[in-house]
């Protein structure tokens, strides 16, 4: 590791790479989604991160997000090579950048280990943070995994840059790294990869970092960084981001945190700070009824007090037990079987006297041949008349927010996990993103290599839980009876074959029409991109997985278009998927292992021309 003097600009490296795979894009899309837009993602990814690294369990994790603008001054010589990197490569630089001002945003976080990690092995910690997307050291025990969150950062900078000082618990030593995204690029130096990072030169598969007191405190007061030798918090981590898009503020941070993460912050888990105010236990609420026109879910944004008096119950532990233990299966149909029993009647009288309902769910899980009790809570209500119902899950104090029922009717349901076991196993069958609980062969494969034998059994239980409470609370309706009008109107009778009310009884009349098939969900969406496509798993269809052939050509006005090499080649499109496996072979896309978060974007197409795409799908036969 080397440093450096007081005003040398600081090296940035775009390294030149060989016959090695590079990965372009990034899985972007995947997190700046319309109903989930990145400024949402980002705040659930750095909350995630810091309460994945909690490092006192007795006491919180603090969080601080402050937004700053100065002059350039001593912050330019941090950025400048990155800058001259980003025009070379033809990226777009910030117009401030020119007029010599500079906007950033800085996240720290205290009661924290920090990157920790061999800085010197390109598999660890450190090194998979700034170099290894999709590659993660963590177990499950978290609320990540992937190893593809911190996308979010590089999203959340127009410069699409980021600076990181970390002090790690586990050694005490000071590290700092950036990376900054470019593209693929070959100049007559060589072939260079997708990121620069910020640091002293290359060494083998990782690089030298500056190591001296004076570029760690430049970092510090250049960005007006806290550092970790104040408030008794001797380690943590601390990201720059230059040039925040603005639809970050204040206001939306506070209100993401809110929506994303109220249980963590109302058990005591969790503090947010945002430029100078803080937000926990004691002031969500005022918080809350603030910044409710930035909440995202409706439900919420309109009734937030209600929202966090529902957490509040689930949180207060007096809960009524269903135990499931007895259950060798189907946990589903035993929750069901409770519905008519005094149990179940229990709940419903208490709903239907507008009481909030706690609930205890206890069921066995298996890890390891090892079986284990696991418990689930959950509160349930009625919602106020003419009011949207509440729905919303949570593991270890972060929202599924996808795990929902479809239809709420009149009930009010938070749902909450902070059983170790049952939260690990949930985050196995947890999307990139983290938003809903999926099934894949993939997610199959990682349940099975941590001794989960069980499989989906629990993860569709689970999933199904917003929809079988309510169930749960709903009696049974009894049939109308068919005579009761008898005397009044002329009633069809039941058998369809026969004329009632009047008229010759003997005379046979055809039987009605049977009722029309079920609409059929599409497996696919597609997306029209200015050069190209996206084919994008459809969340109204659930038979996952699935495969699917496409053929493309240009249209020439024909009902089956042809193709030549002097069209296109594969060679010539830009490709970039998840959750599924492809493979070209001149005008046609072989797609296999589609899961339910899969997405496939082909681009390089020209822009003048219309495309002609058919796409034929197939249900992958199931396993489990």
């Amino acid at each position: 590791m080397q440093g450096g003097s007081v005003g040398q600009v600081w090296e940035w490296i775009w390294p030149r790479v060989g016959p090695t795979p590079i990965s372009q894009g990034l899985d972007f899309e995947m997190f700046d989604r319309p109903d989930y837009p990145y400024s949402e993602t980002f705040v659930r990814e750095a909350i995630q991160n810091s309460l994945d690294a909690r490092l006192d369990t007795e006491q919180p994790v603090i969080i601080s997000f402050n937004f700053h603008t100065d002059t350039l001054g001593p912050r330019r010589r941090f950025f400048e090579r990155a800058i001259e990197f980003r025009r070379k490569a033809k990226y777009g630089i910030p117009e401030e950048w020119d007029n010599d001002q500079i906007a950033w945003l800085t996240i720290e976080d205290f009661n924290a280990k920090g990157l920790g990690g061999d800085l010197k092995k390109r598999m660890s910690d450190f090194w998979n943070y700034w170099l290894n997307f999709g590659v993660s050291n963590k177990d499950g025990t978290g609320r990540g995994g992937r190893g593809i969150g911190r996308i979010t950062f590089l999203i959340a900078s127009k410069l699409q840059t980021v600076i990181g000082l970390t002090r790690r618990s586990v050694d005490g030593v000071t590290a700092a790294c950036g990376m900054c995204v470019l593209k693929a690029f070959e100049d007559a130096t060589g072939f260079h990869s997708t990121h620069a990072y910020l640091a002293s030169s290359e060494h083998n598969s990782i690089y030298n970092l500056y190591s001296s007191s004076i570029f760690h405190r430049g970092i510090e007061q250049a960005f007006n960084l806290k550092g970790y030798d104040q408030g008794g918090h001797a380690s943590g981590l601390a990201l720059v981001i230059p040039y925040p898009h603005p639809e970050l503020s204040g206001d939306g941070i506070l209100a993401s945190a809110i929506e994303h993460f109220a249980p963590a912050i109302i058990n005591g888990t969790l503090i947010v700070r945002v430029n100078g105010e803080q937000l926990d236990e004691k002031s969500i609420e005022t918080a809350a009824a603030r910044v409710a026109a930035k909440i995202h879910d409706e439900a919420i944004s309109k009734d937030s007090a209600r929202y966090l008096a529902l957490i509040r119950r689930c949180l207060a532990n007096n809960s009524i037990e269903i135990p499931l233990t007895d259950a060798k299966s189907d946990l589903k149909a035993a929750l069901q079987t409770l519905r008519d029993q005094p149990l179940g009647q229990k709940l419903q009288t208490a709903t239907e006297n507008d009481e909030p309902i706690g609930i205890r769910i206890r069921f066995n899980l298996e890890r390891n041949g090892q079986v284990s009790l696991v418990v689930l809570r959950a509160v349930l209500a009625r919602a106020p008349h003419g009011k949207l119902p509440i729905d919303r899950f949570f593991r270890e104090g972060m929202a599924l927010p996808e795990v929902k029922a479809r239809n709420p009717g009149v009930f009010d349901a938070v749902l909450l996990v902070d059983d170790h076991l049952l939260a690990t196993y949930l985050n196995f069958c947890e999307g990139k993103a983290h938003l809903d609980l999926l099934e894949s062969k993939d997610i199959k494969t990682k349940l099975e290599e941590n001794g989960f034998r069980s499989n989906f059994r629990v993860r569709r239980f689970v999933k199904s839980l917003p929809v079988e409470l309510r169930n749960l609370l709903t009696p049974n309706i009894a049939e109308p009876d068919a005579d009761v009008f008898s005397s009044f109107f002329s009633i069809p009778s039941d058998d369809p074959g026969k004329r009632t009310g009047g008229g010759n009884d003997d005379v046979d009349t055809p039987p009605p029409p049977p009722p029309p098939p079920p609409s059929v969900v599409a497996a696919v969406l597609i997306e029209k991109l200015d050069n190209g496509f996206r084919i994008k798993a459809n969340p109204k269809y659930e038979n996952w997985p699935i495969s699917l052939s496409v053929r493309i050509a240009y249209a020439d006005g024909t009902r089956n278009p042809g193709w030549a090499e002097y069209d296109f080649t594969p060679s010539e499109l830009s490709t970039d998927y998840q959750d599924c496996d492809i493979s070209f072979t001149d005008n046609r896309l072989q797609a296999t292992n589609c899961g339910s978060d899969f997405s496939i974007g082909v681009t390089g197409f020209d822009a003048n021309r219309e495309l002609d795409t058919r796409i034929r799908t197939t249900r992958d036969a199931q396993t489990d």
